[in-house]
């Protein structure tokens, strides 16, 4: 049994993960994943998961949230679930009860993670987080929508960047895709964000561009036939669809480098390019990336990498539970 456990999540709008913060090496133990629809609420989930492994009380509670934490509430966009900070602590009898969206808990999990969880992109290694060097760090991943982050550490101290980065403005770095922006343009009737194209929904919205730009007839694929015929290259606009789509993450991802100030290295995340590390490695995603202009050398020097560990969530919830009890110590 772990003493004083804290209880750990990544919660989003389908799936809430569970676990107990550890110290070893995998720093956390106990994961279960459990379906949100069973639930009417959070701590019905909690309470089935602290029953299942016989933990009676918890010190601590750090929960990585797919949503906007304002006020220590979460609002789910895609799920009926509320959390708030002030309910959880006066329900598990602890003053320590925290939230964080989910992509800070990604940044937050950057510390942690070696080279077992890491694919290069390119041929540039990182700052070693694990050693006393500052750095800033950037952070993005296509899921259901597009997480933007970033970390820095500074004498010291880690400093979270949390942002909306995946609602600004595409800006096409191509006639083909000043194309598809016109499309999505019409398709929205709206200013189109990064969000739009990378994302499952964005693979899609590529899709449906490229085959009214071809002028052929739009089977009306779903984001995961698009995904399976683009890498095995049975169909050539799915397969144009899947290139494009990591060379615009290339793209946005040297964008993040850019606005953070990330000079020591950008990570992707989320589970579209989890599934598909070899094509995104054989991609123009490096292209992408390096395509800026007058800053062309100070891109080529920015390393990027792929983050293969599966839940990244799950560590950086417990580095930020670490952080603020030390801080409680002091």
């Amino acid at each position: 049994m772990v003493k004083n456990p804290v209880l750990v999540a990544d919660i989003g709008g389908t799936n809430a993960r569970f676990a107990i913060a550890s110290n070893d090496a995998r720093h956390f133990e106990l994961a279960q994943t459990l379906e949100c629809s069973d639930f009417l609420s959070v701590d019905l989930a909690i309470d089935t998961y602290l029953h299942s492994h016989k933990i009676d009380r918890v010190a601590a509670l750090s929960l990585a949230v797919a949503g906007p934490v304002v006020d220590e509430t979460v609002r789910f966009p895609n799920s009926h679930w509320q959390i708030d900070c002030e309910s959880l602590r006066q329900r598990y009898s602890t003053d320590n009860a925290w939230l964080l969206n989910d992509w800070e808990a990604i940044a937050y999990s950057l510390v942690k993670l070696g080279s077992d969880d890491l694919m290069t992109l390119g041929n540039l290694k990182s700052t070693d987080p694990l050693d006393d060097s500052d750095f800033t760090y950037g952070a993005l991943g296509p899921g259901s929508g597009l997480g933007v982050a970033g970390l820095c550490r500074n004498k010291g101290i880690l400093h979270p960047l949390v942002t909306e980065g995946g609602h600004v403005g595409f800006a096409p770095e191509s006639s083909l895709q000043g194309k598809i922006l016109e499309f999505l343009h019409t398709k929205f009737d709206a200013r189109v964000s990064r969000e739009r194209l990378l994302s499952g929904p964005g693979l899609v919205n590529i899709y449906e561009a490229l085959c009214d730009i071809h002028g052929q007839d739009n089977p009306g694929l779903i984001a995961a036939d698009i995904a399976v015929a683009g890498i095995a290259r049975t169909d050539s606009t799915c397969t144009q669809t899947m290139d494009i789509f990591f060379e615009i993450l290339g793209q946005v991802a040297g964008d993040v480098a850019l606005e953070l100030g990330a000079t020591d290295g950008v990570f992707i995340g989320g589970g579209i390019a989890q599934r598909y590390p070899s094509q995104l490695q054989a991609s123009r995603f490096r292209t992408g990336f390096e395509n800026k202009g007058r800053h062309h050398d100070l891109m080529q020097k920015i390393p990027t990498h792929l983050i293969t560990h599966k839940n990244p969530g799950l560590v950086g919830a417990s580095v930020y539970a670490a952080e603020r009890l030390s801080e409680l110590e002091l």
